[in-house]
């Protein structure tokens, strides 16, 4: 970590720009190889929200729509009508109007006029009855025929049908779960119906039926009586993104059992044209779709993205009722290409599209049909990948090499301009070019790495000392503020394993005393305190962990290594001490109330470093070693005691520092055993008598653990009478004469176990 941390520092903001453009040119190689993301749709959100807001465009006055709408349904009743009226329509167009091509969006799959079938069923029952055999019968069952004929609404459109040249019969394809009812049998029957309208003219063929392409599965057909086998049908299913819902595309070519069938757009142009559909593939898809002398460019699966020309009714709408009636005027439809389809609200075909949330599904055909067209189709390949990876590591190569050149406000305004020119040349691509590289990946990379770029020139390029004080002026001594400014190298962020000595202190009856003062004495008191002691521990280079109400945490040997972290961590605790008594001295005088602290301290590994979130972190330690230093602070109470240490603690500073072992123990949390020792000064500053006080507790802790209480009980009474208050000397007279009368056990090794904190 010490390593990266240096190279970081080292950094420039070429290398952060460069660093931040590799990992968008990942990002987007990923999005080229997963398509189905966030990001992606966002892309496309952009390109929906340019289409919406640029209104309508120049398009085709070649298409226009006749609808079954209210007005339709108002004058011929509900929908579905007979078909005899929908043969008076086809009759209209072609015969007075003239258009160019009709196509129906609409599927005629089961019979129509259920009294022709009851009529029917009579004439059946008529003849099964021999009733024909008579003059009067024969007559009558004549009469029946011709009025049958005459009624038959299917057999008038299929006659109609048969008739036209330019009519394109519509038809949907419906996947294998919506048809689970059907059998195999039953969806091969109609699949061998569909043959007649498959495309005959492929290029490539062995190739292409290898592709990886759409397959159709059940097409749900015009009945035989209306579509015979003539050819000129068309699918007229939509493709839905599955993100968002959305109609961005169209699906021209399906394949079904190695035969390939065109849509009902398609069909409608190649008849329009007078040309046949010709197919060129290879096995990574469709490549051309020729009409004559039209090349058409489908994406490799057969679709295109529809480049919306408007939002609703953008192409002509006229009612099916008032071509009937042929009351629009001729030149309104004379040699058009017609989209017969349904409008009325309540039967409506409704589709979420870039430019409507309601948006006709014949209306989509119809911009389908002008973008082939007028060859005004979205293209999108490779190529605009590439593109877009190349903006990608131009703009990191220029914000990398001219904003570091720059003042703060020069950089800003340079990065607002590359986002507004860039934004305004993509709207300029998608409206004019039909191309585009991708605007979020791009938007997002100059954001991102002038950001990176910013923020490396301010928080670290002018700098390491900057970061270093405002870090951890909080809770370091300035003099190792200063090492640090002048050695950053020192610094390991991130967390760090080391040795290090750790220091809890917390004061006496905190609680109570909170209750015998108002907030503001309690926080005078306190902030007092608190002053006092930190600025011990900052005079020994220490660290300022953290304050958690009246308690003290802190560290010694990071950042800073020191080798004698454990003597500087006891001598604070001599100090603190020290300091206290004459804060107590002064608060009695001014007849205030004292404070008195307890202190544990703990030499051992520990993790160091800042550690936390991204917005908020903490310099600070843990591991099992701190855990054991917080605990002999709480473990002081237990032995009416002020500072405690461990003996890994006692074994660094014992040339330093003179101390007593008090116990062995083993503390709540924590299963090995520690001896524990009280600091009682430097080297050379407890007096004789103290220090033979000592001895004597030494000698009984000596005989305690031989179980020998009397004698040990002998000793402790000696210390007593040499020290009075020796908390330490009064809790083993209480335990010797506990295990006197319930000894422990043979194996008791010595331990004594913690029951609390």
């Amino acid at each position: 970590m010490k390593k990266v941390l240096s190279w970081i520092l080292k950094l420039t903001p070429l290398r952060i720009s460069l660093f931040l453009t590799a990992t968008m040119l990942g990002l987007y190689s990923y999005n080229i190889a997963e398509p189905s993301n966030y990001l992606n749709l966002l892309d496309k959100k952009w390109v929906d929200f340019i289409q919406k807001n640029r209104g309508t465009v120049a398009h085709t006055d070649q298409i226009v729509i006749v609808a079954v709408d209210a007005k339709s349904v108002d004058k011929y009743g509900r929908w579905p009508w007979s078909r005899g009226v929908i043969a008076q329509a086809v009759k209209s167009l072609t015969e007075y109007y003239h258009v160019g091509t009709i196509g129906f969006d609409i599927v005629f799959s089961e019979a129509a006029d259920n009294h022709l079938r009851l009529a029917h069923n009579f004439q059946q029952e008529y003849i099964k009855n021999h009733v024909q055999q008579t003059p009067a019968g024969e007559k009558f069952l004549n009469y029946m025929r011709s009025v049958t004929e005459q009624e038959d609404g299917d057999a008038i459109f299929g006659r109609q049908y048969a008739q036209t040249s330019n009519v394109v019969l519509g038809y949907t394809f419906f996947s294998e779960e919506n048809v689970a009812h059907l059998s195999p049998e039953e969806v091969k029957k109609e699949q061998k119906r569909l043959r007649h309208s498959a495309i005959r003219k492929i290029k490539g063929y062995g190739k292409l039926k290898k592709a990886l392409l759409p397959e159709g599965y059940y097409p749900e057909l015009n009945i035989n009586k209306i579509a015979g086998r003539k050819p000129l049908q068309g699918y007229f299913n939509v493709q839905i993104d599955r993100e968002d819902g959305v109609v961005r595309r169209v699906q021209t070519i399906v394949r079904v059992n190695k035969r390939f069938y065109p849509s009902l757009d398609l069909q409608m142009l190649a008849n329009y044209l007078g040309e046949t559909i010709e197919l060129i593939g290879d096995e990574s898809g469709i490549l051309e779709i020729k009409m004559g002398e039209r090349s058409l460019y489908p994406f490799p699966d057969g679709s295109f993205l529809i480049n919306y020309k408007g939002p609703e009714k953008t192409f002509p709408h006229y009612s099916m009722a008032d071509v009937i009636e042929r009351t629009v005027p001729a030149e309104k439809l004379k040699g058009k290409m017609v989209f017969m389809g349904v409008t009325e609200v309540g039967i409506l075909d409704l589709r979420v599209v870039p430019v409507s949330e309601a948006y006709a599904g014949v209306e989509v055909h119809a911009n389908l049909l002008d973008n082939l067209l007028t060859d005004s189709y979205f293209r999108l390949n490779f190529d605009n990948d590439m593109y877009t990876l190349g903006l990608i590591l131009a703009i990191g190569l220029i914000l990398g090499l001219v904003m570091p050149r720059m003042k703060l406000g020069y950089s800003i305004a340079l990065v607002i301009t590359i986002v507004i020119g860039y934004t305004l040349f993509h709207q300029y691509a998608v409206t004019s070019l039909l191309t585009w590289p991708s605007y979020i990946y791009v938007l997002m990379s100059i954001l991102i790495t002038a950001g990176g770029v910013t923020q490396y020139m301010f928080f670290i390029s002018d700098r390491d000392k900057r970061f270093i004080k405002v870090a951890f002026q909080q809770y370091l001594s300035p003099a190792v503020i200063n090492q640090l400014m002048d050695d950053p190298d020192m610094l390991q962020l991130g967390g760090e394993e080391r040795v290090m000595t750790a220091l809890f202190s917390d004061v006496k009856g905190f609680s109570s005393i909170s209750e015998k003062l108002t907030p503001t004495q309690l926080v005078q008191l306190l902030n007092e305190y608190l002053t006092e002691m930190s600025s011990i521990i900052m005079k020994y280079e220490g660290t300022v962990d953290k304050f958690e109400g009246d308690a003290i945490i802190a560290f010694f040997g990071a950042p800073v290594k020191f080798s004698d972290h454990a003597t500087r961590g006891a001598l604070v605790c001599l100090e603190m001490q020290n300091r206290l008594a004459e804060m107590r001295h002064q608060w009695r005088k001014e007849g205030r109330i004292e404070l008195f602290h307890r202190i544990g301290i703990n030499t051992g590994p520990m993790v160091v470093g800042n550690m936390g979130s991204s917005s908020r972190f903490d310099y600070t330690m843990m591991g099992n070693s701190v855990n054991l230093a917080a605990r002999l602070e709480g473990v002081n109470k237990m032995y009416q005691n002020e500072i405690l240490m461990s003996e890994m603690t006692y074994g660094e500073c014992k040339d330093s520092i003179e101390a007593r072992e008090l116990d062995l123990i083993r503390v709540i949390g924590i299963n090995e055993p520690v001896r524990i020792y009280e600091i009682l000064g430097r080297i050379g500053e407890v007096d004789s008598d103290r220090k033979k006080a000592f001895d004597i507790y030494a000698e009984g802790l000596d005989l305690y653990r031989q179980k020998n209480w009397d004698k040990a009980e002998k000793s402790f009474k000696g210390v007593l009478e040499r020290i009075p208050d020796d908390g330490p000397s009064s809790v083993f007279l209480s335990r010797c004469e506990e295990y006197r009368i319930a000894p422990p056990p043979q194996e008791w090794d010595g331990v004594y176990v913690a029951t609390s904190k």
